[in-house]
């Protein structure tokens, strides 16, 4: 029987624990295949997303994905967030040859010929925020992380660079999903009696939009402390209520405010499929600028196999809504440029620094200090 659509599969948590930030993401697969159909899909067959909702559950992604793999026949799945979730799927997309796009930033340590990282790894964010928060707010840093892989590996590295600078961790806390309210109001408060500087946040979907509606409620507002995020944006923090936004900085490739002639028409078609009051955030851009690289791959091979696909990849390159974007082929990375954002009463971000060049992947941590043109730390 002749194909008359082009399957993906699409792999993330509509519900749960992630929700907020998973359906970021979906929202930006599904714009790029809506806009990919409106001009011909791919060799005229449109791209038919098939989507599943793991639910937020490990077990339930893997086993979606092989659903997609063996009983879909999908060869190309967008998916997972957490870790967690990516590790188990991982596995099943070596074994049935499939390509995952994976769009969320992670903590690196990590190299598949199957998957395509889209998301930042750490020398592309960490060093960057980190030397903003030390030339702008100071050196003494608490870390607040959810009890994720994530969280862990990243404060590690965290670590690593302040014992190397002359930076202070001062606390460190992990939360488990759903905490109870008065569990992170003493997390704060135990900040605020080690004299921090700046709250170092992991915190992830939901639990992310708790945490900045429970720290306005503390003293580290009214001394003026922000949470520095690696994990939030504007799909976050358009949850948190409105006076509780205002003041915090978040490191990402990409915000709805970055003024390139791509984002201004990305963001109109974002708002005219979501409506006004949504905004694009870096997991819905990258998850965008995965999809049209995939199609871009498959309009030019003509195949759908994995090898093909892997092949035309190589070395391309797309004009993304926060500026040019390729993948580096040695790491199956995307080459990005960091900016750092500090929220505002809207939920849009104010970009107050950005990367005087694009930062190569280096996800093993090699040569960090490649991040910014000089060395972060002296």
């Amino acid at each position: 029987m002749k194909d008359t659509s082009i399957k993906v599969g699409v792999l993330f948590s509509q519900t749960g624990k992630m929700a907020v930030t998973e359906t970021a993401h979906i929202n930006g697969v599904l714009l790029a295949c809506e806009e990919l159909n409106a001009t011909g899909g791919i060799h005229g067959l449109p791209i038919e997303p098939i989507l599943m909702n793991p639910d937020g559950d490990d077990r339930a992604y893997a086993e979606m994905a092989t659903d997609l793999l063996v009983n879909f026949g999908v060869k190309t799945i967008f998916g997972c967030c957490l870790s967690t979730s990516r590790k188990a799927v991982l596995p099943l997309i070596e074994r049935f040859d499939g390509i995952l796009f994976y769009p969320s930033v992670y903590e690196g340590f990590e190299y598949s010929p199957n998957v395509i990282y889209g998301g930042a790894a750490p020398n592309q964010v960490v060093p960057a925020l980190l030397e903003y928060v030390f030339k702008n707010h100071g050196q003494r840093i608490a870390l607040i992380g959810s009890d994720t892989l994530y969280a862990r590996e990243i404060n590690r590295i965290v670590k690593e660079f302040l014992s190397e600078s002359g930076g202070e961790v001062v606390t460190e806390h992990y939360l488990p999903f759903a905490p109870e309210e008065g569990d992170v109001l003493k997390v704060l408060q135990l900040c605020d009696a080690e004299k921090t500087d700046v709250i170092l946040s992991t915190v992830v979907g939901e639990d992310s939009v708790a945490l900045y509606g429970l720290y306005s409620e503390t003293e580290l507002r009214k001394k003026n402390i922000p949470i520095a995020s690696l994990t939030t944006t504007e799909a976050e923090l358009l949850k948190v209520p409105e006076t509780a936004r205002a003041g915090h900085l978040s490191v990402a490739s990409y915000f709805a405010s970055i003024e390139t002639p791509q984002n201004i028409a990305f963001t109109e078609k974002f708002a005219t499929k979501y409506g006004d009051t949504a905004a694009p955030s870096v997991y819905s851009e990258v998850s965008y600028a995965l999809v049209q690289f995939y199609a871009n791959a498959a309009k030019l091979c003509g195949k759908s196999d994995t090898a093909s696909l892997l092949n035309a990849l190589s070395g391309s390159v797309f004009k993304a809504p926060g500026g040019d974007l390729f993948i580096d082929m040695e790491t199956n990375h995307f080459t990005l440029r960091p900016h750092v954002g500090r929220s505002r009463t809207d939920g849009s971000f104010e970009i107050v620094w950005s990367g005087p060049k694009v930062v190569a992947p280096d996800p093993y941590l090699v040569t960090y200090d490649r991040a910014i043109d000089a060395k972060v730390f002296s």
